[in-house]
C-alpha cells in the first residue's frame, strides 16, 4: 500500500491536552508526521510495520489478533473475542481521546473518517494514529455536531470489530464509554465539562435512538468492605479474564462487586 507523505507542519496532538491526559496523545498527530519528530514510525530489525486508513482494518484481523495473543497469552480464535476487546483499549486511547480533547476542550468537531484516519500497527499493536491536517474544524456550540465525528468514528470501528468474531457491541462501546469517563474525570479540575458529560452519556443519541455510550460507569455498592462505598464500576465487563491466566481485573470491573474481600486482597497483591 502507498504511504501517506509526511507533512511538514504536522502537529502533535498532546499539545492540545492538559498534562493529566497528554501521555495519551503523544503518538496522536495532526497531520503525516516524519520519523525525526515520530520514532514509532521507525523500522526495527524484526518488527512489522504498517499504515492503514482505519477503513481497512477488517484486512488485519489476524495481525491484530496476534498482536494480543503476545501480550496476553491465549489462542487466536479460540479467545478472539477477549483479545479483540482487549485491542481497541489501546486503539481507543488514542482515537477517541483525540476526539474527546477536540470536542469538550477545543470545542470543534475534529474530522474523523476512516477512511481519513490512519493507524500505525506494529506487528498489529496500535503505536500511533493520525489525521487530516486540517481535521480540526470551527468551533461549535452544540455538543451534537462536535461529538459526532467521534462517536460516528466509534460506530464505524465497533461495527467493523464486531464482524469480525462474536462480540457484543455493547461490550466495545464500554471500553471506549470507560475512557470517556476517566477522561472527564481527569479534565474535572480544570474545565467545567458537566454539560458536555450529560449529553454525551444521555440516555439518547443525536438521532433519537438509546444512546450505546448511556451511562458508562455506575455507582454501586461492593460486597467488600475494602472497596470504596460507593464504587466506580462499569456497566459492563470487557471480558479479559476469559484470557487464560488473565485473573487480574481491571479497577472498574464489575465482577469487583460480587468479591470477597479475601478476593480483592488477592486482585490487590498481583498488582
Amino acid at each position: 500500500m502507498r504511504q501517506p507523505v509526511p507533512d511538514e507542519r504536522a502537529r502533535c496532538f498532546a499539545g492540545f491536552a492538559p498534562e493529566s491526559i497528554a501521555h495519551y496523545l503523544e503518538h496522536v498527530w495532526l497531520g503525516t508526521p516524519n520519523v525525526v519528530d515520530e520514532p514509532a514510525l521507525a523500522v526495527g530489525p524484526t518488527a512489522r510495520l504498517t499504515v492503514i486508513p482505519v477503513s481497512e482494518l477488517a484486512n488485519h484481523r489476524t495481525e491484530l489478533l496476534d498482536a494480543m495473543v503476545k501480550l496476553y497469552g491465549g489462542e487466536r480464535e479460540t479467545h478472539a473475542r477477549a483479545l479483540l476487546s482487549q485491542w481497541t483499549k489501546y486503539y481507543f486511547g488514542f482515537t477517541a481521546t483525540a476526539g474527546f480533547v477536540a470536542a469538550a476542550l477545543l470545542r470543534r468537531p475534529l474530522v474523523m473518517s476512516p477512511d481519513k484516519t490512519h493507524v500505525v500497527l506494529r506487528d498489529g499493536l496500535p503505536i500511533a494514529a493520525y489525521f487530516a491536517r486540517d481535521a480540526l474544524q470551527p468551533v461549535e456550540c452544540e455538543p451534537a455536531r462536535r461529538y459526532a465525528p467521534l462517536v460516528e468514528h466509534l460506530n464505524a470501528v465497533i461495527e467493523t470489530l464486531c464482524a469480525l468474531t462474536r462480540i457484543a457491541p455493547r461490550v466495545l462501546w464500554s471500553n471506549a464509554g470507560n475512557l470517556l469517563d476517566y477522561l472527564f474525570e481527569q479534565c474535572a479540575p480544570q474545565f467545567d465539562l458537566s454539560d458536555d458529560m450529560a449529553w454525551l452519556f444521555g440516555p439518547l443519541g443525536a438521532n433519537g435512538e438509546a444512546n450505546p455510550l448511556r451511562l458508562p460507569v455506575r455507582q454501586a455498592k461492593p460486597r467488600a468492605a475494602s472497596l470504596p462505598n460507593p464504587f466506580s464500576a462499569r456497566r459492563v465487563c470487557c471480558v479479559r479474564y476469559e484470557i487464560p491466566g488473565e485473573t487480574q481485573l481491571c479497577g472498574r470491573c464489575p465482577l469487583l462487586l460480587t468479591m470477597s474481600d479475601a478476593e480483592i486482597a488477592l486482585q490487590t497483591a498481583s498488582r
